[in-house]
């Protein structure tokens, strides 16, 4: 990934972070609203270039996930949680795997800190029936927070 592109992915991870904690739940039904409405575009651009099999899926997708997507924020918080859980954990795997070493003290933090950040933002989703929904989303959303600032600087920190 180009340094513009890990700027951007951080700075937009902050976004994430701040509307989590912002607007909490209605954050992710309006998530799910824009996937849907993407998953229209993207059915359409098929259409015209006569993949039709997979834009009718995506279009359908698209449809089910606008119209169903404000029904299922409960679900979606789940599997939210779920794939932040795998990232992390695979993440954290491969890290271990080619035992990754830097030359500072600071640069092993924030190789290893991105997955621990993602594993403790999925566990906190995944067990958010235990706690109060508005203190998760707080946490969750900090926690994202502080994920992008990680990026950022690892992105800036890049030789």
């Amino acid at each position: 990934m180009k340094k513009s592109e890990k700027i951007i992915t951080a700075v937009l991870t902050m976004v994430f972070g701040i509307l989590l904690i912002a607007m909490q739940d209605k954050f992710i039904g309006i998530l799910m609203t824009i996937g849907g409405v993407s998953l229209l575009v993207l059915g359409a651009v098929d259409i015209f270039q006569r993949f039709i099999p997979p834009a009718v899926i995506k279009i359908v997708s698209g449809i089910l996930i606008i119209v169903c997507g404000w029904v299922l924020v409960e679900a979606v918080l789940y599997v939210i949680a779920a794939l932040l859980l795998i990232a992390g954990v695979l993440l954290l795997y491969d890290k271990i795997r080619k035992r990754v070493q830097c030359d500072t003290l600071w640069r092993t933090v924030l190789e290893y800190a991105l997955p621990a950040v993602c594993i403790l933002i999925g566990a906190f989703l995944l067990f958010h029936q235990a706690f109060a929904i508005e203190i998760i989303f707080i946490i969750s959303g900090s926690l994202t927070l502080i994920e992008g600032g990680l990026l950022l600087v690892e992105a800036f920190d890049e030789e």
